[in-house]
């Protein structure tokens, strides 16, 4: 633009730190101010004597003109100078933005789109791209708001159709509604004709095709899209499955290639493609890929320790050692060589040599200057603190922790330490903080994502909890262990076709993991899949490892057994056991196996052979003892039991065995003798420690089974189970408030769960708290699931009769009473006062002696 006229109060303003006199003096020494006047007129003939809006729209067309150049870096810092004058500059904020996605940041650009939808609410060009932007993100809640904002302003519009209509399909994906997804996917496909490169449509396409009956055919719509968006990360994770599902393992290994360029920082990618190379048994291929991306000596350390892991899993740990010991050497006296030593300590302390890794850490610790490499170390030192299990352990390391994140509150090592300790705790709100900050900073940390889904479920959300582990599946690339851990999350749920799923997708990335080949193999066989079962046993075969092997004939096996050849499979079993001679469990499955099959002579002669040949094994012998109990030999297995103990005092399951016979016969004495007999030899066996709370509350004495059960949880806060038994003793026995916030806190996990006794404890304890709609949303489910308990029975009835449900109330509390007959339950008691205030007596008398709570 043309400079303003030069003016006295224009150049007064540009130099204003001289007064007039002082320009003009002509006592001014002249080196300094010979030529300020010619000076002073070139700065102007640049700068001008510009209002703040012309010197903005000044920077804003110099950084076009950059970008025309081929200078985008330059031109970022014009846009930015342009804010600095007028930051409501409209067309400046959207080129920088589009620069910014460009230039490959699109989280900064996404925040300046925001910035300026914020400016301009009615810009349906920035809410489509906003739009746009969450949907490759997942950040539905964004799409749903800008999308719905752009049809709101322009209706007609194709782009904003599109966007509305993937939303509504992603709401009928939700609903489950299989004709609205059908009719949505072919409105997408009619309108894709019309816009062939409309991603949004696209996307809509391919999910669709992907969850149809053949996936296969959205393999052209996903090559498509990744042509329009070829660095989108989640149309190429999609690609990848794809093609894995189709078995097309050069292009999966291609694909894998590809993505390690497009994605560096994805460490997930990197061991898939390390995993595509254990597969084909490519050790040296699988060791030069990850040698190449390590680089050079001083180079990558993360990348180097992924070297060494390798070595110590797939080589040996002496190799993984000496790759360590030449780093450590190369480093010298740089910042690396304490990474590496620490790694080395990490190694020993697995080994078991935890003193010798906790003093190598802290000599790698003193007098090293804060910084975030000593906040690594202390993070390491941390767990393996932790780990150690100790209560000084634990307090070193809860106080190292709480000093990293006392000098960096975003450390995500430390963080996911304090959200583990927080959920062991029953204090999962605070460990879901923690962790949403973690994965702010380590968005694809698996592990973090597998913490939160275990905050969320801790916090009852299992919902929330099974997005989590979805989600660490994919960051982990289908490793074993989350795709493990995912498919028993949906197989407790019920959802077996999901979980066959996640299994088929881990088996693929890693088909030699036997874990991952028997777990699909359970479900398929649950399914009677016989095809794909066999497929399997194949696969298992061509491992060449003995329990690989073994694990095929059982399946084999369970075929035979399943499709009703039940001759065959015994006679294969009856082999597997013969060649496996020192395998008690391959006996304990034929045995079992002839008992189903109401073959119980040939199970005890099966048994009797493998005794003559092993007479000491007490395996063998509790196996003789359970025999004779299921078959009412009732004398052979007590004698059986007793001789077990006398020779192993230690043995928890003989006690168990024979403390539950000795119950069913009556003689309830007798059981508790050798219940306390096994107790002083194992005070604090769990086991044991169950079963003597069970006769606590028998006894009346109730605070001590309490007592017995709190200290049950305190060992392991993550099994659901001691949760369950704790919260539903609470709140069977204990009427303050403190005790049923307690219940509440522990049992919080609970609501939502899927099995009958889980519900009935939750939905006890909405009862006692007052809240009768969520109780009877749990309590119904769990008196259908187990309709011969009379406490669950009991409990439903409560809840309807406080709802003023007085004949479904009457009914149930009736049935409970019925089921109850002749059991000195206090709560049937209170069954029978609460038929009474309802109008209608019990059918049954009171045993006498019973008082209701």
């Amino acid at each position: 633009p043309a400079p303003a006229p030069l003016t006295p109060v224009c150049l007064l303003r540009r130099v204003g730190r001289f007064s007039s006199s002082q320009l003009w003096d002509p006592f001014v020494p002249r080196p300094l101010f010979a030529f300020a006047p010619f000076a002073l007129v070139a700065l102007m003939a640049l700068a001008g004597c510009q209002s703040d809006e012309e010197r903005a729209e000044a920077y804003y067309q110099s950084g076009l003109a950059l970008i025309a150049a081929g200078d985008p870096l330059r031109a970022e810092v014009e846009f930015r100078n342009v804010f600095l004058y007028n930051g409501f500059h409209k067309e400046a904020r959207a080129a920088y933005a589009r620069l910014l996605v460009d230039q490959g940041e699109p989280d900064e650009a996404y925040r300046q789109y925001l910035r300026l939808i914020e400016q301009y609410p009615d810009t349906v060009e920035v809410r489509l791209i906003l739009a746009r932007m969450a949907l490759a993100l997942g950040n539905w809640d964004e799409v749903e708001r800008h999308g719905r904002a752009a049809l709101t302003l322009t209706p007609d519009l194709a782009e904003a159709q599109a966007l509305g209509l993937a939303l509504d399909y992603r709401a009928a994906r939700q609903a489950r509604d299989a004709a609205r997804i059908t009719e949505l996917a072919a409105r997408a496909r009619a309108l894709l004709d019309k816009a062939p490169d409309d991603i949004v449509l696209l996307r809509i396409v391919i999910d669709d095709g992907l969850t149809g009956p053949d996936p296969q055919s959205a393999r052209p719509d996903l090559e498509r899209a990744l042509r329009l968006d070829p660095r989108n990360l989640d149309l190429n994770t999609r690609l990848l499955r794809l093609l894995a599902l189709g078995g097309d393992e050069a292009a999966v290994g291609d694909q894998l290639r590809r993505m390690v360029a497009l994605f560096p920082d994805e460490t997930a990618f990197r061991q898939s493609l390390v995993r595509w190379y254990l597969a084909r048994r490519d050790l040296d291929g699988a060791e030069a890929f990850l040698r190449a991306q390590a680089g050079d000596d001083l180079a990558r350390v993360a990348e180097h320790l992924a070297v060494v892991q390798f070595l110590n899993a797939e080589r040996d740990r002496k190799a993984g050692r000496v790759e360590l010991t030449r780093l450590i050497a190369a480093s010298a006296a740089r910042p690396e060589a304490a990474i590496y030593g620490a790694f080395l300590a990490t190694m020993e302390f697995e080994e078991g040599q935890t003193e010798t890794a906790l003093t190598r850490v802290q000599a790698l610790l003193e007098g090293a200057e804060a910084s975030d490499q000593t906040r690594r170390l202390m993070a390491m030192q941390a767990r393996m603190l932790d780990a150690l299990n100790t209560p000084d352990g634990h307090a070193k390391a809860t106080a190292l922790v709480a000093d990293i994140l006392a000098a960096d509150p975003t450390h995500v090592e430390a963080l996911k330490l304090r959200a583990a300790w927080a959920i062991d705790q029953d204090r999962p709100g605070e460990a879901i903080l923690d962790l949403r900050t973690a994965l702010g900073q380590a968005p694809r940390d698996a592990q973090a994502m597998t913490l939160l889904a275990a905050a969320h479920d801790r916090d009852g959300n299992p919902d929330l909890a099974g997005e989590q582990l979805a989600k660490a599946v994919e960051a982990s690339g289908a490793a074993a262990a989350e795709s493990l851990r995912y498919a028993r999350f949906l197989q407790a749920q019920g959802r077996l076709a999901a979980a066959e799923t996640v299994l088929s997708d881990a088996r693929r990335v890693a088909p030699a993991d036997l874990q991952v080949l028997e777990a699909l193999a359970r479900i398929l066989l649950e399914g009677r899949k016989w095809p794909q079962v066999q497929a399997i046993i194949t696969e298992l075969r061509g491992l060449a490892l003995p329990q690989a092997d073994q694990a095929a004939q059982q399946l084999q096996a369970a075929i035979l057994m399943g499709e009703n050849r039940v001759d065959e499979g015994l006679a294969l079993l009856t082999d597997l056991a013969q060649q496996s001679a020192d395998d008690s469990r391959a006996v304990a499955v034929v045995v079992m196996a002839h008992l189903r099959a109401g073959k119980a002579d040939e199970a005890r002669a099966f048994l009797d052979t493998a005794l003559t040949r092993r007479p000491d094994d007490p395996a063998l012998r509790l196996l003789g003892a359970n025999v004779d109990a299921v078959l009412g030999r009732v004398d052979q297995a007590e004698a059986s039991y007793r001789a077990l103990i006398d020779q192993e005092p230690q043995a928890e399951i003989p006690v168990r065995m024979l403390y539950g016979l000795l119950l069913g016969e009556g003689r309830q004495p007798e059981a508790s003798a050798v219940l306390a007999a096994a107790l002083t030899r194992q005070p604090d066996h769990p086991t044991l420690l169950l079963m003597r709370a069970g006769e606590l509350e028998q006894a009346g004495d109730t605070e001590a089974a309490i007592a017995i059960h709190e200290a049950l949880y305190a060992r392991d806060t993550a099994n659901i189970v001691a949760a369950n038994n704790l919260a539903s003793m609470i709140t069977t026995y204990r009427d303050d408030a403190e005790s049923l916030a307690r219940a509440q806190s522990v049992a919080r996990r609970l609501r939502g769960a899927q099995e009958p006794a889980f519900q009935d404890t939750y939905g006890w304890i909405e009862y006692r708290r007052g809240n009768l709609d969520e109780a009877l949303r749990h309590l119904e489910p769990a008196a259908a699931g187990l309709p011969g308990d009379p406490m669950v029975q009991f409990h439903l009835g409560m809840v309807l009769a406080d709802l003023g449900r007085t004949e479904a109330a009457i009914a149930q509390l009736q049935r409970a009473l019925d089921l109850g007959q002749g059991r000195p339950l206090p709560q049937l008691d209170r069954a029978r006062t609460r038929l009474i205030a309802l109008g209608s007596p019990p059918k049954d008398a009171a045993p006498p002696g019973i008082k209701a709570p």
